[in-house]
């Protein structure tokens, strides 16, 4: 039998690997209509198969780089184009971590920036818009606790998610008053790819659980968590 769908779709950016792809599975499994994005065709076609056979929903792909503006235009119209009312502004890219040096050039810097600040950014103005016509919707801006206190060993992922943290702060209030909720997510080290080099990686945080905690948090009526700081159990 079909999955009864929500009302309302959920897109969320960089769906491809990490948390995007548990989140994409989690909400899928709750029964929202799922938008997928991610930069990686191959792979957006690959979960996208496995939320088929295993939830028996059939989710929208969008294949972009969040780098460009092209790549931010074609999730701009997806957003009203499926009708979504969660915009999860999972995307992001950390080179300093992989590589070990700070991004110091120009061009690596506005690299960061674009993806993790500037895109988000510009997603959740379009996203506004379609909130307000569709009387309401949600924002989950995945950020990182590097984002509140910075980080040494990635000292322009910390700046760009500043960045959007000061975004956020800046609007939330006003947004919520047009019926648009922002929650900010600043989580420690998840168990995902990006921290595959760690030792300690059995005891990070489970992408899987905190994805569904998260859709939890996306269907509560009467309140709404405005910022969560998640950390990892084992010290």
């Amino acid at each position: 039998m079909p999955v009864k769908r929500e009302s309302r779709s959920v897109l969320v950016t960089g769906a491809s690997s990490g948390l995007g792809a548990f989140l994409a599975r989690a909400f899928a499994h709750a029964g929202y209509a799922v938008v997928l994005h991610g930069r990686d065709e191959a792979r957006l076609r690959a979960l996208h198969g496995e939320i088929l056979k295993k939830e028996k929903a059939d989710c929208p792909m969008v294949a972009g780089d969040l780098g460009t503006p092209a790549g931010v235009r074609a999730v701009q119209a997806a957003l009203g184009a499926h009708g979504v009312g969660v915009l999860v502004n999972n995307a992001a890219v950390n080179p300093e971590l992989a590589s070990g040096v700070s991004a110091t050039e120009i061009e690596d810097v506005r690299a960061v920036l674009d993806v993790n600040t500037a895109a988000p950014i510009a997603l959740s103005y379009a996203a506004r818009a379609h909130f307000k016509a569709a009387g309401g919707g949600t924002i989950v801006n995945v950020n990182t606790v590097a984002g509140l206190r910075g980080s040494s060993r990635e000292v322009m992922y910390a700046v760009s998610k500043f960045g959007l943290r000061g975004f956020s702060e800046s609007v939330k209030e006003d947004w919520l008053k047009e019926g648009i909720k922002i929650i900010d997510v600043f989580s420690g080290a998840l168990g995902t790819g990006m921290s595959a080099h760690r030792a300690d990686r059995e005891q990070l945080i489970a992408p899987q659980e905190l994805a569904e905690f998260l859709v939890g948090l996306c269907a509560t009526k009467s309140f709404f968590v405005k910022e969560l700081n998640v950390r990892r159990t084992a010290v």
